[in-house]
């Protein structure tokens, strides 16, 4: 078959006067510049309602709740000790938490593009200017409806720790510093799930692949990630040793529950473009051996890394293909950039694989559920300060109107995802107790969280009359089996039924005694 390159053979970079020099006179000024421009239009809008319940827990945590036993969360705690200081931030500063943390996150793409810069420094300034404008677009632009999620975390942190890879694999010196804080960097991104570890262990094996007994396990970049891992070890048997006691053995009677049903759900665009760019790369594979196409292998190695990962999850949720999505287009735009002739095909599939991304990532962006547009209407008319309960088994439900209102949330749990579970044990004839027992118990703690901060609103995401008639569940019904929430709803009177039910305070609630001295803030 033909080959083709992206830059035409004798091809002379203009002069710095014409438009085109002014880009390419300064790679990673340019890249940064696109990547403040969309920081900065980001900004203007929220985040998703994860991120939200992120960033609600690192405020009360800064307001002295406990992990764990206040607040019940499903996840590790590091991703919620990054919260805390952008909440302390956010009162210096009078900026809306989820505004400042958009542009912390930025600030974080920032060092990850520059110090990708400092390892690609030998790769012409035209092709570096093409390559790092990419990367830069991908890592805050792709990302749009999940900004700040934690594959995006793990994304920033990725791209250049592939970088110092591809560089260490072809024996390239690499300052010490730069090594370490790379290292640094990527360790807080790749502990934030310990599936992402599968990246520097593949990655790791690929360097020793090709260096063979050259190969050093200790490296500034490696006592880097072995230092946070330790630290971090250290404040998860400590400080987070709640954690252990009381979620994880939540999580494998529950959790499993959750996420796709079928392996076909799993299959959603950023994954199909994934595989794609990756199947393009791979048929270039002559090429690719080729010591100025390291990064872009460095990088496919690290898809592939977020692919098992995605994978071993099975949750199929969108975010969780981050990731490999990102680093899958970013090694494309690697191997264009290192004016490698691929095949023709590959030429004339890339404009396209290099634009799904940002596509999938619009779509996604744009695309707004019937009950968060309900939700958000639910809550109108609510002052900042207010308090408010949502009862919904998904716990993405409601969240994304928390930072946007100022609003107090009275609940432990951001939803109650391990209905589920509960639901599907009680279809089964209640086979496992231990559900039984877990669902009598959530009922009793949503009691108890309303009696010590009353909400001034209820929301209840529920199907409508005609759905409820079909089978569908009505979490709403569960809840009033127990008479205790039964009594306490009876304070409260309907005011609307979409997707959601609405329930405003009518009749005071007395507050309860014996109620933490933390209450939500």
């Amino acid at each position: 078959m033909a080959s083709a390159s992206i830059h035409g053979a004798g091809t002379k970079a203009p002069g710095a006067s014409s438009p085109a020099g002014l880009l390419t006179a300064s790679p990673l000024l340019t890249a940064l510049g696109l990547l403040a421009t969309v920081v900065l239009l980001r900004a203007l809008g929220t985040v998703d309602s994860d991120v939200a319940w992120q960033l609600w827990i690192g405020r009360q945590l800064d307001h002295g709740a406990r992990l764990y036993k206040d607040i019940i969360e499903t996840n590790p705690p590091l991703w919620f000790w990054m919260a805390v200081p952008v909440d302390r931030l956010s009162d210096i500063t009078h900026i809306r938490s989820d505004h400042l943390l958009i542009v912390l996150i930025g600030f974080a793409a920032a060092l990850s593009i520059a110090a990708t810069d400092r390892l690609t420094g030998d790769i012409g300034k035209r092709r570096r200017t093409f390559f790092l404008a990419y990367g830069a677009l991908v890592l805050v632009g792709m990302p749009w409806l999940e900004f700040g999620q934690r594959e995006h975390i793990a994304l920033i942190g990725a791209l250049p720790y592939s970088a110092l890879v591809a560089r260490r694999r072809g024996g390239r010196p690499v300052s010490p510093v730069l090594a370490a804080a790379i290292g640094v960097g990527a360790a807080l991104g790749f502990a934030l799930k310990h599936y992402f570890l599968l990246v520097p262990a593949c990655l790791e094996l690929w360097l020793v692949a090709g260096t063979g007994r050259k190969w050093r396990p200790f490296r500034a970049e490696t006592l880097a990630i072995i230092g946070v891992g330790l630290i971090y070890a250290l404040a998860l048997s400590t400080l987070g040793h709640d954690y252990l006691a009381n979620v994880v053995p939540l999580l494998f009677l529950a959790y499993g529950a959750t996420g796709a049903k079928h392996f076909q759900d799993l299959l959603q665009p950023a994954v199909i473009s994934s595989f794609l760019s990756v199947a393009i790369l791979l048929s270039n594979w002559r090429l690719l051996r080729r010591e100025e196409a390291s990064t872009a292998v460095s990088l496919i190695i690290a898809a592939s890394a977020f692919s098992l990962a995605y994978f071993v999850q099975a949750k199929g949720w969108s975010y969780h293909a981050l990731p490999m999505l990102g680093c899958s287009a970013i090694a494309l735009a690697a191997a264009l950039g290192a004016g490698l002739s691929m095949q023709r095909f590959a030429i004339l599939a890339a404009p396209a694989l290099l634009l799904l991304p940002f596509s999938i990532g619009a779509g996604q962006a744009l695309r707004q559920s019937e009950a968060d547009r309900d939700a958000a209407r639910a809550v109108e008319g609510m002052q900042a300060g207010d308090a408010v309960g949502f009862i919904s088994p998904d716990p993405s439900f409601g969240w994304h109107v928390i930072p946007q209102k100022g609003l107090r949330f009275s609940l432990r749990y951001n939803g109650f995802w391990m209905m589920q579970a509960i639901v599907t044990n009680e279809l089964r004839g209640g086979s496992d107790p231990r559900l039984t027992k877990l669902g009598e118990r959530v009922v009793q703690e949503t009691v108890r969280d309303f009696e010590c901060t009353p909400p001034r609103r209820i929301i209840v995401r529920r199907p409508s009359p005609s759905q409820a008639k079909a089978g569908d569940f009505d979490i709403l019904a569960f809840f009033l089996r127990d008479r205790e929430f039964a009594a306490l709803l009876s304070h409260y009177r309907p005011v609307a039924r979409t997707s959601v039910q609405v329930f405003d305070l009518d009749v005071p609630l007395p507050r309860a005694s014996g109620c933490p001295a933390w209450s939500p803030v």
